[in-house]
C-alpha cells in the first residue's frame, strides 16, 4: 500500500511540475507575441515618419523647380494613398501571418486600434526604441 502512495505522490508531482511549466511558457509566449506587435507597429510608425520626411523634400523640390499645382496636387493624392494602402496591408498581413489560435490575443484589427494599442503600451513601446538607441551610440 504504501508504494502505491508514492506512486501517487510522484505522478502527482510530476504533473504538477509539467502544468506549472506549461503555464510559464504561455504566459512568456504571449509576453513575447505582445512585444513582437510592439516592435512591428513602432517600426511602422518610424517607416511612416521617414516617408513624410520624403515627401516634405520632394515638395520642396517641385516648388523650387516649379511645378504646377496640378503636378503637386496629383503627388500628394498618390503619396496619401500609398500610405493608406499601407497601413492597410501591414495590419491585415500581420493579423493573417498569425496562427488561427493566437488571432484571438491579437487586440487589433486595424489601424486606428493598432495605434490605440501602441498607445496603451506606449511604456514598452519608448523603452525598446531607447535601448536600441543606447547600443547604437
Amino acid at each position: 500500500m504504501d508504494w502505491v502512495l508514492y506512486i501517487l505522490i510522484f505522478v502527482f508531482g510530476y504533473v504538477t511540475c509539467r502544468l506549472v511549466y506549461f503555464f510559464r511558457v504561455n504566459r512568456l509566449s504571449l509576453s513575447l507575441l505582445k512585444l513582437s506587435h510592439i516592435i512591428y507597429l513602432s517600426t511602422l510608425i518610424k517607416a511612416m515618419e521617414h516617408l513624410s520626411y520624403a515627401r516634405e523634400i520632394m515638395l520642396e523640390h517641385m516648388l523650387k523647380s516649379e511645378k504646377g499645382p496640378t503636378y503637386i496636387s496629383s503627388f500628394e493624392y498618390r503619396f496619401e494613398e500609398d500610405v493608406r494602402h499601407l497601413k492597410e496591408r501591414s495590419i491585415r498581413e500581420l493579423v493573417q501571418q498569425h496562427p488561427e489560435i493566437f488571432r484571438q490575443v491579437i487586440d487589433f484589427e486595424d489601424w486606428p486600434t493598432a495605434m490605440r494599442f501602441l498607445m496603451e503600451n506606449r511604456a514598452h513601446t519608448l523603452t525598446f526604441w531607447n535601448k536600441s538607441n543606447d547600443r547604437q551610440d
